[in-house]
């Protein structure tokens, strides 16, 4: 049944362009894609997410290590005041303190998206203390070297989902469905429930109303992953004044709150980001109660964002090869005014560039089983690497791996490390590279979109078989490593021989088959301009998961 009404979309971070620093990685770029595909398909849709003035941090090289700094961003150019405040109760009782929440307008045109709407608790009805659980990203913490702080993220949680349920009572009254786009979005669908509850509606009867108008997207395979809450510590900070009972916020999402447990509880359909993602999420997620059923809609990127007019309009194998030519200049004349380093146009470049977590293991190329061979290549002049990425700030042995390649990099000819991985310099290096590296321990990467944009822009993915690279013909990219779940140990040893071995392959048709590498790269763009797009990905939505 078709929908006679918007469609609200809930995202935590959303990526439209370099200067709107409210996204961290692909999840913002997954609703960044969703948002322009909808302006341009005309699908009636808005966005609602947070104004985080420090974003997720800025990174920079500061001598021999990773430097992070915060920071405040304002935007009088980009975003409209809707003159719109709103106030959410956090805590307990009938005289409840109240955060305030200033929305903002991202009129469509400005980046080619639909309307999207921010809330911004650094006002001056908010006090000092409030004012700071939306400056930074997920609500942040202290500074980088400083614990998570839990406490402030639940806050966040609730001001986005609380918070935009009420700016969206204000300013789009025709909403008729609700898009969770992760679980931290989780509170939108549980003030949807409260308010079924004040209005009468017994307990089952108000979640089945609730279901009606909700559907989730999870992107986290790791249990882990996904973010949990004290149970006490949710009722006392909720907000919701007597509705809810504790018993009510344990069925749906269990105790300690899982806000995934209670997405999937609340939503009619659920969907994974790739068709792998979806075997793994529902042996993951089966032991929630009522869960929604998870359907698989494998994402897409969007191409008029990411792929550059000089590959869009390549008609074949040669047009092609002078893109990249052209654009593999621009990466090296990059590297070469960061580092100072000088790299050959002619040897073959390695990128492995994505958020620098544990799972995607950046260092897979210098293990121990590998190592030398990595770095006879780099002396020999075979390889060129380039390694990019942000490590979450709380993450520091992934902030210690980050300087230890660093200064890596400074002992070896032909790697590089390059600093403040945002768009523009992810757009670089995949309009450069010849090859996309994409290391993931099998299966938790749930779907891992850059590796998409890469191909529609002359680069070959070389990944373990994971996420969307699980669905990518074998013919178009190369395939290494375990596609099932082991022993980490074992399965990291396992996968840097298998990727020694599929590189030695790939430099040698680099080398000495040029036409057959011209083919595999024309191949490759065709089939992900055709298969992997995010209007492909809406068209999908549209079928599977926004029609009853």
């Amino acid at each position: 049944m078709a929908l006679q009404g918007k469609i609200a979309v809930f995202t935590p971070e959303v990526a439209l362009d370099q200067e709107l620093h409210t996204y961290s990685g692909g999840l913002g770029v997954f609703a960044g894609g969703l948002f322009m595909s909808a302006k341009k398909m005309g699908v009636p849709m808005v966005g609602m997410t947070m104004l985080p003035r420090q974003g997720y941090y800025d990174q920079y090289i500061d001598g021999d290590r990773m430097g992070i700094r915060y920071i405040d961003r304002h935007y009088p150019d980009i975003l409209e005041d809707t003159g719109v405040i709103v106030p959410v109760p956090i805590g307990s009782g009938s005289k409840a303190p109240e955060i305030f929440l200033k929305v903002w307008r991202l009129p469509g045109e400005r980046y080619g998206s639909v309307d999207i709407y921010f809330l911004d608790a650094d006002i001056e009805q908010s006090d000092p203390h409030s004012r700071i659980n939306t400056m930074q990203l997920y609500g942040g913490g202290g500074s980088w070297d400083t614990e998570p702080n839990t406490h402030r993220e639940l806050v966040h949680d609730l001001l986005l989902g609380r918070g935009g349920m009420m700016a969206l009572d204000r300013l789009e009254p025709d909403i008729s469905l609700y898009h969770l786009n992760e679980s931290r979005t989780a509170f939108a669908a549980v003030e949807y429930l409260c308010r079924m509850i004040r209005s009468g509606k017994q307990f089952d009867e108000a979640v089945r109303e609730t279901k009606s108008k909700i559907v989730f997207t999870t992107h986290t395979p790791i249990r882990d992953g996904n973010p949990k809450y004290d149970l006490e510590t949710v009722a006392n900070l909720s907000g919701f004044n007597g509705t809810f009972t504790r018993d009510y916020l344990k069925k749906i999402g269990s105790n300690p709150f899982d806000m995934t447990a209670a997405c999937l509880h609340l939503s009619r359909k659920a969907n994974a980001v790739s068709k792998k993602h979806g075997k793994v999420a529902e042996k993951l997620w089966s032991w929630v109660d009522g869960s929604s059923p998870i359907i698989s809609v494998t994402n897409g990127v969007n191409r008029d964002f990411w792929q550059v007019s000089e590959f869009r309009v390549a008609s074949g194998e040669e047009d092609l090869h002078s893109a990249k030519l052209l654009y593999k200049r621009k990466l090296l004349n990059h590297i070469r005014q960061v580092t100072g380093k000088c790299f050959s146009e002619l040897v073959l470049t390695i990128v492995w560039a994505r958020r620098f977590a544990a799972y995607k293991r950046p260092k897979l190329l210098f293990h121990d089983a590998i190592a030398q061979w990595t770095i006879n290549q780099l002396r020999s002049n075979n390889i060129q690497l380039v390694v990019a990425g942000k490590p979450h700030p709380y993450d520091r042995d992934r902030v210690a791996l980050w300087n230890e390649l660093l200064a890596m990099s400074r002992e070896l000819p032909n790697f590089a490390m390059l600093p403040g991985y945002e768009l523009e310099l992810s757009k670089m290096l995949k309009t450069g590279a010849d090859i996309w590296l994409n290391t993931p321990r099998s299966s938790n990467e749930a779907c891992g979109t850059s590796g998409m944009a890469a191909a529609m822009n002359g680069a070959l993915n070389v990944s373990t078989p994971d996420g969307w690279m699980w669905e990518a013909s074998p013919e178009n990219c190369f395939l290494f490593g375990s596609a099932i779940e082991g022993a980490a140990y074992t399965q990291d040893w396992n996968d840097a021989c298998a990727l020694q071995e599929c590189l030695d392959d790939v430099i040698a048709m680099y080398r000495n088959a040029k036409s057959r590498w011209r083919r595999k790269q024309y191949a490759a763009k065709l089939e992900a301009e055709r298969d992997f797009t995010s209007d492909r990905m809406l068209r999908d939505y549209q079928e599977h998961l926004y029609t009853e």
